[in-house]
């Protein structure tokens, strides 16, 4: 009598990593070497999603009109998965990282050092509409908020130093992603007549329940700036007549936007 010898199943390393850390606690601290190096986050879902979004589905990818010594400004750095895809699929761009949050900006820092990326240039300052000194509250997860703060958040309130975004839109970008969680609509409006010097635009609108909603607005200024625009959910409400849940307090949804030419 003969015996079928059971089959062995190797699973991809890559899919039981992801696993380990989806099954973390929610907002837990950690590490990974699933690119290699070790990758240290401080917010388990947040570096899941994210991965997903930047590495899996790789939203930030793009054709480079500069083939040598192009720009890649990245503004909302977090922990620096978004980072780290630039530096590494993009190794002759200079990327220039923009994360206000003192905690996260250290882990940043200690990501970006672990890969010994040579091309990447960190700044710990906000994206604003002008060089001055405003009140910086992180939610503990995906980003953080100025001027103005949460309401029910256990995060200490710092002071943050900020750099003009219009500022730095005097020279050719290949690429600008503005990531900042609500701020986007001000600093967008007060980069008008300057965006066109970026090839490549993504940023990502939050809308505040408490304000009017200013997608629309957004869009039109990209359109005058030459660009065309790509639309994708990135959180929403499952059922918008009815369903009340809200993400960070006040934002019902958020939705990225691809603009190009």
């Amino acid at each position: 009598m003969f015996f079928k010898k059971k089959k062995t199943i190797v699973r991809d390393p890559l899919e039981v990593e992801l696993e380990r850390i989806k099954d973390l606690s929610y907002d837990s601290a950690g590490q990974t070497d699933l690119f290699g190096p070790t990758f240290k986050f401080h917010h388990a879902r947040a570096f899941y999603n994210t991965y997903l979004e930047i590495f899996q589905e790789e939203i930030y990818r793009f054709e480079p009109l500069e083939k040598e010594n192009g720009i890649i400004l990245d503004c909302g750095a977090n922990m620096g998965l978004s980072v780290l895809f630039f530096s590494l699929n993009y190794p002759n761009h200079q990327i220039h990282a923009f994360e206000p949050d003192p905690g996260l900006f250290d882990l940043l820092k200690e990501n970006v050092e672990s890969f010994g990326l040579k091309n990447v240039n960190l700044n710990q300052k906000a994206i604003w509409t002008e060089e001055t000194v405003l009140s910086f509250q992180s939610d503990g997860g995906m980003g953080g908020r100025v001027n103005e703060l949460f309401q029910h958040s256990e995060q200490p309130v710092v002071k943050v130093s900020t750099v003009m975004l219009s500022a730095l839109l005097d020279e050719k970008i290949d690429f600008l992603k503005i990531d900042i969680e609500g701020a986007e609509d001000e600093v967008i409006r007060s980069c008008k007549g300057k965006l066109k010097n970026a090839n490549h635009l993504f940023f990502e609108y939050h809308n505040d329940i408490n304000k009017p909603q200013t997608l629309h607005e957004l869009l039109e200024i990209v359109s005058k700036e030459g660009f065309k625009y790509h639309i994708k959910e990135s959180s929403a409400r499952n059922r918008p007549f009815v369903d009340q849940t809200l993400i960070c307090e006040r934002f019902d949804m958020a939705i990225t936007v691809f603009c190009y030419r």
